[in-house]
């Protein structure tokens, strides 16, 4: 039977060589050796430093896990600082019989508003004084008018004359206006208000046909006018 089949006795031969190769393999190789354990970086421990201050000391990256999360997040608060309330005390009685003093609401300083300047009582005035009179056709005049109130005021001066004056020429340097009511009667106005303490004078021309250089009126804002 062996003779008919050579090919078993190959594929025998051959198995028979596998497993010896296999056996020889294994008994060759010896044990493994465990792997050499690697020590971690070293740990620098905390060392005075200059004027009394500690140079912080390295973080440890060889510790893993919670413990050492929790070792690095730990804080340390400060004991033996004295804790304050929010509300003060209030006051003791300085007596010494330990009643507690309330502050007296009657007592508390209340802001007032700021007095207005009170009005000194001035008023608007004005003088009329003759300075040229030796002509027979003209004559000049001078009119002072002054704000004696401590705001700015409008002013209109009302000159009446009674007769032989026909015209009237003013001039001033803030501006004034004339109005000719009539014959010998003429209202005179500044063209804006006077300052407080302010003062304005106006020159006078008037034309006449004889005597007359004083008006038989004279008045500022209603109230008389002093003569010079």
């Amino acid at each position: 039977m062996i003779a008919s089949a050579p090919w078993v006795v190959v594929l025998v031969g051959v198995a028979v060589l596998a497993v010896l190769l296999v056996v020889a393999l294994l008994s060759f190789r010896g044990p493994e050796s465990p792997s050499a354990w690697s020590p971690g970086p070293p740990v620098s421990l905390p060392t005075a430093g200059q004027g009394g201050e500690s140079t912080p000391t390295a973080r440890s990256t060889a510790s893993t896990g919670p413990s050492a999360s929790a070792t690095s997040t730990a804080s340390v608060s400060p004991t033996g600082s004295p804790s304050r309330s929010g509300s003060p005390e209030p006051p003791t009685d300085p007596s010494g019989t330990g009643s507690v003093v309330r502050p007296d609401a009657s007592r508390s300083p209340s802001a007032s508003a700021p007095a207005a300047p009170a009005d000194e009582g001035g008023a608007v005035t004005a003088s009329y004084r003759v300075q040229d009179s030796d002509d027979a056709d003209h004559f000049e005049a001078q009119l002072v008018v002054r704000n004696g109130t401590s705001r700015s005021e409008d002013w209109q001066v009302e000159l009446r004359f009674s007769g032989g004056v026909t015209g009237i020429r003013a001039s001033s340097g803030p501006g004034v206006s004339v109005t000719i009511r009539g014959s010998g009667w003429y209202l005179l106005s500044g063209t804006g208000q006077l300052a407080a303490g302010a003062q304005q004078s106006v020159q006078l021309r008037f034309t006449r046909t004889g005597g007359g250089e004083y008006p038989t009126q004279c008045t500022v804002n209603g109230s008389g006018c002093g003569m010079g």
